[in-house]
């Protein structure tokens, strides 16, 4: 082969290289783009429904707890709080070996609120949390279930009001927003977006008609619907998945409503070390491979593109011809960035400063992808 052959052919390979590397970065682009306009927009003009002051359902808050005793001496003065007319505090002691059970009676026998449900085991095969939720959800006297976790609590007195103007109508399925506390550290910004970025998913999704996941830390669900579908049989052994699993199962285009009031919100405070935070994703993630099929392949859309929207971004940098196509999809991603996300943000009042988006959707993508692996293997028993 004469040199004028092997520079054509050298040529032809860059060209192929370059075409495919730009297709597949333009089209993770424009698919950026679709979910973002047609998705996560749905957000920044959403209204919150107004509920009628005269219909007050009766509420049962429910919590699983172990070993929670500092976070629940906090917690149940704020819930006995609530500016609520009827509404009990159903408490889930699951085994705890502190003197959480008997901080818990001492309440009981002061609070005609305040409902105590103690787990001793845990039956073979049966996941610890939801055999203890089970429990709880059989003995709450309301028909109307609220959940948060111990360490979680309440924007102010009106939660379970904000919460409960949804539970009145055909609606089975609440969900709302459950921020962590904001402190001075990367992993903790990290964490908030994630956070953040999740909801804006799950919210955006249900609002199109596809619901598919909620968050233990903030939602409600109906006793009559939890008893029909036999509770967490299809997933009891699984570890996680007693929030997002249930709803994936349960929800469907006209049964789900959404409640943004900042009223509704709970408030937790987030992992501090790097190790803590990647179990608690890992776990997360790992019930994500049951989700119905339509759903993880939209999920799966929007976080192959983004990562492949990177992973191309880079190597067109080093193309004569790809860096104003890698320049131009960077400019058009983060300009709807700004003008949907800068909404939606103002909408959650998340304290995430918008310039930092772009930075914070990068590293985020890099860490999913790293968690995703250990994630699809996760068997872990654990609850907590």
């Amino acid at each position: 082969m004469n040199p004028e052959e092997m520079t054509d052919l050298n040529w032809n390979l860059t060209t192929v290289v370059f075409l495919f590397l730009a297709g597949i970065f333009i089209f993770s682009s424009l698919i950026q783009i679709f979910f973002q306009w047609y998705f996560f927009y749905r957000i920044k003009g959403f209204k919150d429904m107004k509920g009628d002051d005269a219909v007050h359902p009766p509420v049962s808050v429910v919590i699983c707890a172990r070993n929670e005793l500092a976070n629940l001496r906090k917690l149940i003065p704020l819930l006995l709080d609530q500016d609520y007319p009827d509404f009990e505090i159903v408490i889930i002691d699951d085994r705890s070996d502190d003197p959480m059970y008997d901080f818990m009676l001492e309440q009981k026998s002061m609070h005609e609120k305040v409902k105590l449900v103690r787990i001793n085991y845990t039956p073979e095969g049966m996941n610890p949390k939801k055999f203890a939720l089970t429990m709880g959800i059989r003995s709450a006297r309301h028909p109307n279930l609220l959940f948060t976790d111990a360490d979680c609590f309440p924007a102010g007195k009106h939660w379970i009001r904000s919460m409960a103007k949804h539970m009145h109508g055909k609606e089975e399925i609440i969900l709302a927003y459950a921020p962590y506390h904001k402190q001075d550290s990367f992993l903790n910004l990290l964490i908030r977006y994630d956070t953040f970025y999740t909801a804006v998913q799950y919210f955006s999704f249900a609002m199109a008609g596809l619901p598919y996941m909620g968050v233990g830390r903030n939602l409600a669900y109906k006793k009559p619907l939890f008893m029909k579908l036999k509770g967490f049989n299809k997933h009891m052994p699984l570890t996680g998945g007693d929030d997002d699993l249930f709803v994936n199962r349960a929800s469907s285009e006209d049964n789900v409503s959404i409640c943004l009031d900042e009223e509704s919100y709970t408030f937790s405070n987030p992992k501090e070390t790097w190790y803590d935070w990647y179990r608690q994703k890992t776990r997360h993630l790992s019930v994500g491979k049951y989700y119905k099929s339509s759903h993880k392949w939209l999920l799966g859309l929007l976080a192959a593109t983004n990562l492949l929207f990177y992973f191309t971004f880079i190597p067109l940098l080093f193309f004569p011809l790809g860096w104003p196509v890698a320049a131009g999809g960077a400019f058009l991603k983060i300009l709807n960035q700004f003008i949907v996300l800068s909404g939606v943000n103002k909408r959650l009042k998340e304290p995430i400063s918008i310039a930092l988006f772009p930075i914070l959707d990068f590293v985020h993508c890099m860490f999913i992808f790293a968690f995703s692996f250990p994630a699809r293997f996760s068997r872990r028993a654990t609850w907590m």
